[in-house]
């Protein structure tokens, strides 16, 4: 029986009533989260200390804490602008103090990268999991309940879609089902939001009767969304260098982010500028410096074929690719049907010819059987009406001539251009999938993370649609052995999490054509100055040397595959900042890994920041070497005094004094900021406190603007 509520706390106390007064509720990680139910339960556990609530989950989304009036009076309205009528988890901000209640337990499996280092009550209650286990590890904690955000069907009443995260939902329920069956209450819950792009698939759509209460309020909670970060000259290389190792009729897989930004940046200028792109690269000497990898491994054609994206999450950059016409192969659930398309044996057309080949191959029978006929439907090689009569002999010439020239197709159907997990990213994914055709739709399968990142769902069928599959995944640091740091720092403080990064880089090694790729910028900058992200060692590792394949930084390619241990050091110092490639040849030598008299070579010894820009001319490519390629949230204001706050933020000790003094003594006039000082309302000075943010922001923006 299903139960439907229109009111948050009427279904929290359903679900009290249902399970009792222990409640260990599962729901996923990012835009799945049922917000609303969620903050039911925690407000009846903060009224009632005998209730026990254990919320199971990844990644919480909630508005991010404003710690200065200038971060303040930047953030807020673009915070508004962007949110709208989000509503944060109640239990975050207490979380963030280290104050929930005695009752009340949030675990994850994922955190927001960055934002619990030092926060002693998260770091505890990390569960550390490849997404692939996570199902697995979440079960174990006991769940009683599971609950998730869906959206409702625009055509057939009372019929829905997960939307995103359906593993989760679809294996864990099934393990309460069991539970359920032997004696134990278990609730399953949906919370209704039309603000859910409707996505289509067989484990996205679910009938009503899947769930015991539905919540639907009619009152809709805007969805949480980022705004696009700036890219970077160091990632727009790190990008360039990267698709050059992106093949035609192949398999993509790209995280989230800056450099994902890049990356499609870089494949977008590829296809649409192909002549300029190439004349990038032979700027960079790609040939020279890193022509093997480029010959065994990448491509600088045009995208002919085009993609096929299997990815863990659907981001941005995956519609960009698709708009341009770069994300077009279609893949398909049937074994031979992909074997005969990667042979070119068959193509997508379907001719008089295709039932011969199918015959041929083995793939039905020329006395078609009723699985036959299924098949041949499901695919479109046949178009059926309700009540046609088909001849099923078809080695008879006469009866075959009359099923082609009455029923034959003429596109295969079925195909799919993305499978995901889950999705996340700016106003502009979710609008984007709102407004896609239902056709288009159709080709995006939400699926389970089991088949997007590894190979247990069908090895063979996954390694058939996986051609030429490149997995390109980002890191911390990467140390000079190959492996890599993504999650955690060296005294086990969790930065983010696993995620699915060893499951694609793992499948990568199990691919017979497939290339891991992990992007890493050479260096980061701190309060402390510039510092090396390649290093010799770390205590933490996310990727085990052993699956060590190929690295970039914006200094190039690293292809450490197969290789010895001397080899894959001299490969990743030659992308090292030469600031600090001394050192870390140093520390090789003490290790003994390289001979005393090794030397980097030469056309290695130049990468500097300031050198790149010199040789590369980037006003060249200005189009090319955009900080926001796909446009941005914020407005040209906002950017550039987004630029001059992180510019305050690098600065601490003696420099922030220095920086406080310089300020003071600034005396350029404020009309010649006027339009930055409106933004944040400090045109004319209040207080002393007005006076000393107009003059420090002043001087920021004299710093940082071009």
């Amino acid at each position: 029986m299903t139960t439907t509520f229109n009111e948050h706390t009427l279904a929290a106390r359903e679900i009290i009533q249902q399970v009792g007064k222990h409640v260990v509720i599962g729901v996923p990680l990012g835009l799945g989260k049922p917000i609303g139910l969620l903050n039911a339960l925690y407000q009846l556990a903060c009224d009632d200390p005998s209730i026990q609530l254990t919320i199971v989950t990844g990644l919480t989304f909630s508005r991010p804490t404003l710690t200065n009036e200038l971060e303040k009076r930047l953030g807020e309205p673009i915070l508004n602008r962007l949110l709208g009528s989000y509503v944060d988890p109640l239990y975050e901000k207490p979380r963030e103090r280290q104050e929930l209640p005695a009752n009340i337990e949030v675990i994850e499996f994922f955190l927001s990268p960055g934002k619990f280092l030092g926060n002693a009550y998260v770091q505890q209650h990390y569960i550390s999991s490849s997404y692939t286990n996570v199902v697995r590890d979440s079960i174990h904690l006991s769940i009683n309940v599971l609950a998730q955000l869906v959206a409702p069907s625009p055509t057939h009443a009372g019929k829905y879609s997960l939307s995103c995260n359906t593993d989760l939902f679809h294996d864990t329920r099934a393990h309460l089902l069991q539970k359920q069956a032997a004696g134990q209450p278990v609730a399953v819950v949906a919370e209704v939001n039309t603000h859910l792009p409707y996505l289509y698939g067989e484990m996205a759509e679910i009938p009503p009767g899947t769930f015991n209460i539905i919540v639907d309020t009619k009152h809709y909670h805007t969805l949480f969304a980022i705004p696009r970060d700036e890219i970077s000259i160091q990632d727009h290389l790190i990008g360039l260098y990267t698709s050059s190792l992106i093949k035609d009729d192949g398999c993509l897989q790209i995280g989230i982010g800056k450099l994902s930004n890049a990356l499609a940046n870089a494949l977008i200028f590829r296809q649409q500028q192909n002549e300029a792109y190439q004349q990038l690269l032979s700027t960079l000497a790609i040939s020279k410096k890193f022509g093997r990898s480029l010959i065994e491994s990448g491509s600088l054609s045009l995208f002919d074929k085009g993609l096929y994206a299997s990815t863990e999450m659907l981001s941005d950059e995956y519609l960009q690719l698709y708009q341009v016409g770069i994300l077009k192969k279609r893949v398909y659930d049937h074994i031979g049907l992909q074997r005969l398309l990667n042979a070119k044996i068959i193509t997508e057309t379907i001719t008089p010819a295709f039932l011969d080949i199918l015959i041929e191959h083995h793939i039905i029978h020329a006395n078609l059987t009723t699985d036959d006929v299924a098949f041949l439907q499901t695919f479109g090689i046949l178009r059926l009406q309700e009540g046609d009569s088909i001849p099923l002999d078809l080695s008879n010439p006469t009866t075959k001539k009359q099923l082609i020239d009455h029923c034959l197709g003429t596109q295969l159907l079925c195909g799919k251009i993305i499978h995901a997990g889950f999705y996340f990213g700016s106003p502009d994914l979710y609008h984007q999938l709102r407004s896609l055709s239902k056709e288009t739709l159709h080709q995006i399968e939400m699926t389970s993370i089991a088949r997007t990142n590894s190979l247990l769902w069908s090895t063979e069928l996954l390694t058939l649609q996986r051609k030429n599959a490149r997995f390109v995944n980002s890191s911390l640091m990467v140390t000079l052995l190959g492996g890599a740091i993504s999650d955690g720092l060296t005294n086990y403080q969790e930065v983010s999490g696993v995620g699915g990064q060893f499951d694609f880089v793992n499948m990568a090694a199990e691919l017979p054509d497939a290339r891991s790729i992990i992007n890493c910028r050479s260096t980061r900058t701190t309060k402390h100055g510039v510092e090396s992200n390649i290093i010799w060692d770390y205590t933490n590792s996310t990727l085990p040397r052993y699956l060590r394949d190929i690295i970039i930084t914006e200094y190039g390619i690293a292809d450490c595959r197969s290789k010895t241990d001397t080899d894959v050091i001299k490969a990743i110092l030659n992308i090292a900042d030469s600031r600090f490639q001394q050192n870390l040849l140093k520390q090789a030598k003490i290790a003994g890994k390289l001979a005393a008299d090794y030397h980097i070579p030469a056309a290695f010894q130049d990468n500097y920041p300031d050198r790149i820009k010199q040789s590369i001319h980037t006003d060249d490519y200005r189009d090319y070497f955009k900080p926001y390629p796909f446009g941005s949230d914020l407005t040209e204001n906002e950017q550039q005094l987004a630029r001059a706050l992180q510019y305050l933020q690098y600065c601490s000790g003696f420099k922030i004094v220095l920086l406080v003094i310089c300020s003071l003594f600034f005396i350029i006039p404020d009309k010649n900021y006027a339009p930055y000082l409106l933004r944040m309302g400090l045109q004319q000075s209040k207080n002393i406190k007005d006076y000393f943010y107009k003059k420090l922001l002043k001087y920021s923006l004299y710093r940082t603007l071009d």
